[in-house]
C-alpha cells in the first residue's frame, strides 16, 4: 500500500511596518506569553481574518434575507423572534416561528 503523500501549507514572508512602540509591546507580550513575537502576530492575524469573514457572511445572509423578504413578503415579527429566543432557553430544539406575511 503506497504511502499517502502530506501537503504542507505554503508559507510567504510578509514584512508589515509597525511603529517601534507597538514591536515592544509585541515583544513584552510576548515574552509574558511565553511566546514568540511572530506567534503573536499570527494568531492576531488568524483572528481579525476569523472575525471579518464572520461578519461578511453575515452581512450576506442579511442581504439575501432582505431581497428575500422584498420579493415575497414573508417575516416573523421582533416578538415572535423575542419569544423564540427565550424558548430556546430552555428547549434548545424549540422549532423557529414560521413566516408569515
Amino acid at each position: 500500500m503506497p504511502t499517502p503523500i502530506i501537503e504542507k501549507h505554503r508559507t510567504a514572508n510578509v514584512t508589515v511596518k509597525l511603529e517601534e512602540s507597538d514591536r515592544t509591546r509585541i515583544k513584552l507580550l510576548a515574552a509574558v506569553k511565553n511566546r514568540t513575537p511572530h506567534y503573536l502576530m499570527r494568531e492576531a492575524i488568524q483572528k481579525y481574518l476569523e472575525a471579518e469573514e464572520a461578519e461578511q457572511r453575515f452581512i450576506t445572509a442579511a442581504e439575501t434575507s432582505l431581497k428575500e423578504y422584498k420579493l415575497n413578503g414573508l417575516h416573523i415579527t421582533l416578538e415572535e423572534f423575542s419569544a423564540w429566543a427565550t424558548e430556546l432557553k430552555t428547549s434548545p430544539d424549540a422549532p423557529m416561528p414560521i413566516c408569515h406575511r
